[in-house]
Formats: structure tokens, C-alpha cells, sequence
């Protein structure tokens, strides 16, 4: 990351004095359907319906599935300064579940017909079907009824509160501030395209350029580790905020519950949590502050109890920007888990 002072100049925003939307006076707006579709897709995939505790034992999973069908715009503006956010969407999402001892699993959908700017806090219209209708489907369809609905509520909320966040909306940026940019696009694999020459192209196959170390395509990484202390000391080192701001050296502030924020060392490390299951689970939307505005990428943490007094921490990290992935790893191992080991004295071993 370049120091302060040392910006590459064709990276560098100037306050124009020519005309060209000085001040940020005229309108100026940024298209960010394709970005939230995507972040939508990934948030929603493989997601836990909270079950209620009454049918703990005999459910055995519930969770939404994917997103089969996403649609519709979101965009981002200024006008003389003052940032706005418009959108609507329409999203279908698939779900399964099964009780304890079944066969055979139920699936069913929800439908979102519409959820806009306007409306995304209330309790807007979301359909739920079911492709059975025997008692088991009956029951696991009124859960998400209930549960599922209300997740999906939630992590579309949470989704659009970052988003506000990152990019002020309802803010007057200062004058002579550039709108931020937009976040950059998710890279498109290479398809092969019908030739009227097919057999020239065979003989001649495309030479693909190596990707330099710092345009490397790699943006995941996963680690498991085996820790030497009782799975509910290690969640609470990696909940508790008063933990972490000793580990970390620095104020945590952690609301630990899907939709809640984190921030720590000083902001340069924040997001929010998607899923939150006592003892077992954590997914986060996860940024480093020098990111480009929008940009988050997705952090698993699932807890194993081995024995008593032994757990694996299964982690994994994906959606991480190009030439960021060594210094990603080296700062979770030096503020987080070297440092819990550390502090706390508990043994860790990579396996």
C-alpha cells in the first residue's frame, strides 16, 4: 500500500477549475446492479433459517439454498454534492430442509416480488411455496414462513446499510470531493466463441500471458487449525470484544449477530456479520480499509469441538482483490491467531 505522498498521480482525483462537474454540482451517478447481485448471491448461499428451539431435535437442517433469479437496478448518485441511492429488485430464492430421520428432503422457494429503496426496512411481500404438502413439508414451510422471511429481510437490510455506509448516503461530500468510484468488476472467465475456422484456431492455440505476482487471480485462501482450549474459550476470544481489543492491541467494537458491524484497529479492518451460530459458526462480510469503496470480501469461521479441551477452527476467505492475498494472511495470523495464542497461552497448530 503506498504511503501517504507517494499516490500513483493518474490514480489521483483534482478539483477541476475547467467546467468539467466542478464542486460535484452537476449529476453524476454510478451503476452497481451487477455488484449487488452478486454480493446478494453470495450472502444468501448455503444461509441458515434460525430454527425454533422448540423443533431443535427434530429438524435436521433448514437453510435457503441459493438465489435462482436476481433482478433489477441499483444505482448510486450525487446531485450538487448530496449522495443518493435508488434500486429495486426482484430476487427468487430456494430453500431446503429435513426433519430428523426423514428420507427425503423438502424444498420449497421465496419469491421477493419487489424491494426498493423506499420499503427495504419494512416488511415487505415475500411469497413462500412448497413442492410437497405432507406434514413434514408443512412444518419446515411454516418456519420459513416465519424465520425465513425474516432473514431474508434482514440480510438485504444489512446489505443495503453497508452499502449507505460506504458510500454516504444522504452525506453532502465536502466540496471538491469526487464521487467514490464504483467497485471493480467481478473477473469474467474466458468462453470459447464459435470459430469459422476451427481448425486453423486448433492448430494455433491462444498463448496466455503469466499474471504477474501482483495481478495474481488467486483471491481465496483456507486454513484449519487445531487449538489446545474448550470450543466455548475460543469463541468467546473470537466474540468477546474486550478479548479481542486486548489481542488486537487496539478498541474492537463487535455486534456480534447477523447484520451487526465489527471494526478493528482503528477501522482499518471492518464489515458485518451474515450468520452468527453460538458456538459453531461465523460468516462475515469482511474489508480492509484501503479497499476500494464497496468492496468486501466473505469470512467463514465453523468451530469443531474434537474432545474436550481441543478444537478445530476451519477458516476460509474468498473475494479478496487482486495483489492483496499475502498481506490478508500475514495480518490474520499476527492480529488474530498467533496473537490469541500468544495472549492467551493456548496451543495452536496449521494441520
Amino acid at each position: 500500500m503506498a504511503k501517504v505522498g507517494e499516490g500513483d498521480p493518474r490514480w489521483i482525483v483534482s478539483e477541476r477549475t475547467d467546467g468539467a462537474n466542478v464542486n460535484s454540482w452537476h449529476w453524476e451517478e454510478r451503476d452497481l446492479s451487477q455488484h449487488a447481485h452478486n454480493k446478494l448471491k453470495s450472502t444468501f448461499a448455503e444461509h441458515a433459517i434460525p430454527v425454533p428451539e422448540s423443533m431443535s431435535e427434530s429438524v435436521e437442517y433448514l437453510k435457503i439454498e441459493d438465489v435462482s433469479e436476481i433482478s433489477g437496478d441499483v444505482t448510486v448518485a450525487q446531485r450538487k454534492g448530496k449522495m443518493m441511492c435508488y434500486f429495486e429488485l426482484k430476487m427468487t430464492l430456494g430453500w431446503v430442509g429435513k426433519m430428523a430421520g426423514a428420507e427425503q428432503a423438502v424444498r420449497g422457494k421465496m419469491e421477493v416480488p419487489e424491494v426498493d429503496h423506499e420499503e427495504f426496512k419494512n416488511n415487505y411481500n415475500i411469497l413462500v411455496t412448497c413442492q410437497d404438502n405432507d406434514a413434514a413439508a408443512q412444518q419446515l414451510e411454516a418456519v420459513v414462513q416465519a424465520s425465513g422471511r425474516a432473514t431474508v429481510r434482514e440480510e438485504i437490510s444489512a446489505f443495503f446499510d453497508a452499502l449507505f455506509a460506504e458510500y454516504q448516503i444522504g452525506k453532502q461530500l465536502k466540496s471538491g470531493a469526487a464521487m467514490p468510484p464504483p467497485p471493480p468488476a467481478a473477473p469474467v472467465s474466458a468462453s470459447t466463441s464459435p470459430s469459422t475456422n476451427a481448425s486453423v484456431e486448433e492448430k494455433k492455440p491462444a498463448v496466455q500471458p503469466k499474471p504477474r505476482s501482483s495481478d495474481s487471480e488467486e483471491t481465496s485462501f483456507s486454513w484449519r487449525m487445531r487449538w489446545g482450549v474448550p470450543v466455548a474459550e475460543l469463541y468467546a476470544a473470537l466474540t468477546d470484544p474486550s478479548r479481542a481489543s486486548v489481542y488486537t492491541r487496539s478498541a474492537a467494537a463487535m455486534d456480534v449477530k447477523a447484520g451487526g458491524q465489527f471494526s478493528f484497529l482503528g477501522g482499518v479492518i471492518s464489515g458485518y456479520y451474515v450468520d452468527v451460530q453460538h458456538l459453531s459458526l461465523i460468516k462475515q462480510q469482511w474489508r480492509l480499509s484501503s479497499w476500494p469503496v464497496g468492496v468486501h470480501s466473505s469470512v467463514v469461521l465453523q468451530l469443531v469441538k474434537e474432545e474436550p479441551g481441543v478444537t478445530t477452527l476451519e477458516f476460509a476467505q474468498s473475494g479478496i482483490p487482486a495483489g492483496q492475498l499475502q498481506s490478508v494472511k500475514e495480518g490474520w495470523k499476527a492480529n488474530f491467531f498467533d496473537a490469541i495464542k500468544a495472549v492467551f497461552g493456548y496451543s495452536l497448530e496449521y494441520i
